[in-house]
């Protein structure tokens, strides 16, 4: 098979060690078959060895993003419009470009947040799978559950009669109900079944101003689901904001917790205790706050402003906890554009993660967030090939990540898509 080596330069591996200069990684196909220090790892020779120089360069693995969404394009105005505008085969074609961006910006795998949309995320991913398009690993989830009424449903109460419609939610209620709509979307494809568990700050006002704390579906509701999912082998992660809906989706056994807003201590115990994974989502917030105004409902702006003020002393309780943290831009929402998922990264950071733990989030951790812990995330023997190839040290200054021009080589399953 044919061997590449990437050498010279100071390896990050994911694991969360420290950095390692004058490194060799080895890959051989789509597989890393060594990696250490210079002298320390055989260098094979001959025919068919490509030797890629990475002297000065930070050598990494691929970023992995938790949480995203391949149906919206960091709209403001046109959110709640779309369901007139577009068909889920316009959202697709919309897609396509965004994902191959996104992978040539070093985030070598996704985990969508849930597009509903006719399950248009399945033939995305299908796609990548055939090399039909360029993408990222790209594990789809299909429509968010929901109650009636519920966050995750956009559509005014006069056009909501249709499940599951051409958006992003599906109305459940009852345990019956929530367990079918698990299996019509796994019957679909998903790699994953995303739950909902409260209101959140982009739920439409149509229904009611409730807070974003507010809980919506039982304990029962979500075990109902859960239950089938992970039969199924699959990972499920729930919208959740507030003790109160964080709790109940803890005891309706998730496997992660998108957003967390509001946040309690208990909360983040249990989630310790558990080793339920968080999904903080923390950029997606500040932007509506600091662009929102004139262009979205009053109300969201006034609630993230309001979040705002205490998500700094949250998020330094959070890591004090040692909740398990995977990097999940939200990528899609308002203001937040496909290929600048790093940003989010060095949200954490300015609020508290050191760059090390925002790496790690971003490789280790978000691998097993998506159930590839096995496969990618750290740079070890056996483990997918997904590399990037930065120029600086994002140990120092983590916005590296986010700009196009540091980005200098990605590599995904041995094979290099692009290098700058």
């Amino acid at each position: 098979m044919e061997v590449k080596i990437i050498k010279g330069g100071t390896l990050i591996d994911g694991t969360g060690k420290p950095p390692l200069k004058d490194s060799i990684v080895v890959i051989q196909g789509s597989r890393i078959k060594s990696a250490g220090r210079k002298g320390e790892v055989d260098i094979p020779k001959g025919e068919g060895v490509e030797l890629i120089g990475a002297a000065g360069k930070t050598v990494m693995p691929g970023l992995i993003d938790s949480h995203l969404h391949m149906g919206i394009f960091g709209q403001s105005r046109e959110f709640y419009s779309m369901p007139i505008h577009n068909n889920c085969l316009d959202i697709a074609m919309k897609a396509v470009p965004c994902l191959k961006k996104t992978l040539e910006m070093g985030i070598t795998t996704v985990r969508d947040g849930g597009s509903g949309w006719g399950w248009f995320e399945v033939a995305l991913k299908n796609a990548i799978n055939r090399g039909d398009i360029i993408g990222p690993r790209y594990l789809a989830t299909g429509y968010h559950l929901t109650v009636t009424g519920g966050h995750g449903y956009f559509l005014p109460p006069w056009l909501a009669r249709f499940a599951p419609t051409e958006q992003t939610g599906m109305f459940c209620d009852g345990p019956d109900e929530w367990r079918k709509a698990a299996r019509l979307n796994i019957s679909n494809g998903t790699d994953n079944v995303k739950l909902v568990a409260s209101r959140g700050f982009l739920s439409s006002g149509l229904r009611g101003d409730a807070p974003p704390t507010a809980a919506q579906a039982s304990v029962e509701e979500m075990k109902a689901a859960i239950d089938e999912a992970h039969k199924m082998g699959k990972k499920v992660f729930a919208h959740a904001n507030g003790p109160q809906a964080i709790m109940n989706a803890i005891e309706a056994g998730v496997d992660s917790i998108v957003h967390g807003f509001y946040i309690d201590e208990k909360c983040a115990e249990m989630m310790v205790k558990k080793k339920i994974i968080l999904e903080p989502t923390t950029l997606c917030i500040r932007l509506v706050r600091d662009y929102g105004k004139g262009e979205m409902l009053d109300s969201m702006v006034e609630k993230a402003a309001a979040y705002w003020e205490v998500k700094e002393k949250e998020f330094k309780m959070v890591l004090e906890k040692g909740v398990t943290i995977s990097f999940a831009s939200d990528m899609g929402c308002p203001y937040l554009y496909h290929g600048e998922n790093a940003r989010e990264l060095a949200c954490c950071v300015k609020l508290g993660m050191k760059p090390m733990e925002a790496i790690v989030s971003a490789t280790k951790t978000a691998a097993q967030a998506v159930g590839l812990g096995d496969q990618i995330g750290t740079i070890e023997k056996g483990k997918n090939a997904d590399i990037i190839m930065v120029e600086g040290n994002p140990l120092r200054n983590i916005e590296i990540l986010q700009k196009e021009e540091k980005i200098k080589m990605v590599m995904k399953e041995g094979r290099i898509v692009i290098t700058r």
